[in-house]
């Protein structure tokens, strides 16, 4: 008689524990992680949490280097946690900061191409950040982590890259497995595809052109500039692989064919990202 009781009190308390998870941050997170002025560039802040790290232009609204790392007892934590993305990825801004709901919103109006809309670009992925629910929520954050970016190039080259990073430590996601249709043979062997890896560590950033006027996104209310370029930098084993994605329609081809020389990357950037956030 004692045993449906047990059953009911565990399931009670399994709904509950399931409530009572946050959908967003309480600012004591925040507080425990502040973000603090960077002599990186004028107007720079630097955030850096348990989840990633992010120096962030407040002044145009880009990151200028983020960094996080992905394992694969991290991927283990996403295929178990299975995270909703409809209840744990709502955007919300960081404390103090504008909330950009309604900004997205606005200038997306009279947009009907899918590819052409802007996207909330993050930095460090909602996928990567996904083997916790705090880290998924965290992930989500104006703007430190998030730019504006066409979603042509979000959920082309730019999730390629994310996906990848997500096969090299071993995942048997069928999400993830689409990154290796767009891939020739070759590319397996090139990119070390195969192996499982203990640790990937990436940055990635935005980059606007200084020889050109820059694209600046406004609702009347909210301006933002919009990169040029989202670039991303893989290290994993032997293995470095630098990518300068634009940040426009092209960007939904295959991330294969954005690939440049690593030394190329620090020379169009004009810093090396792996020195400015040194990996931890």
């Amino acid at each position: 008689m004692k045993k449906p009781f047990l059953i009911l009190l565990i399931s009670c308390y399994a709904v509950t524990a399931v409530a009572q998870t946050p959908t967003k941050i309480s600012a004591a997170f925040y507080a425990k992680y502040p973000e603090r002025p960077s002599n990186f560039c004028q107007g720079c802040t630097i955030d850096s949490n348990i989840y990633f790290t992010t120096i962030t232009d407040n002044n145009n609204g880009y990151s200028k280097v983020s960094y996080a790392y992905y394992t694969p007892e991290r991927e283990q934590k996403v295929k178990a946690l299975s995270v909703d993305r409809g209840t744990y990825g709502v955007w919300h801004s960081y404390p103090g900061q504008v909330n950009e709901n309604h900004y997205y919103t606005n200038i997306n109006k009279g947009i009907t191409s899918s590819t052409a809309k802007y996207a909330k670009g993050h930095y460090i992925a909602f996928e990567l950040c996904a083997y916790s629910i705090e880290g998924a929520v965290v992930s989500c954050t104006y703007m430190v982590n998030e730019g504006v970016e066409y979603q042509g190039q979000n959920q082309g080259s730019e999730l390629d890259v994310e996906n990848l990073t997500r096969l090299l430590v071993g995942s048997t996601s069928t999400e993830v497995a689409k990154v290796k249709h767009k891939m020739q043979q070759s590319d397996f062997a090139k990119y070390g595809i195969g192996p499982v890896y203990q640790r990937v560590d990436f940055w990635k950033g935005g980059w606007v052109d200084s020889t050109k006027q820059p694209k600046i996104v406004s609702d009347g209310h909210i301006s933002r500039v919009m990169t040029n370029i989202y670039w991303n930098l893989l290290k994993y084993g032997d293995q470095v692989h630098a990518f300068w994605f634009p940040n426009d329609q092209s960007g939904s081809a295959s991330f294969v064919n954005f690939e440049i020389p690593y030394t190329e990357l620090v020379a169009r950037l004009g810093y090396d990202p792996s020195k400015v956030i040194v990996p931890h």
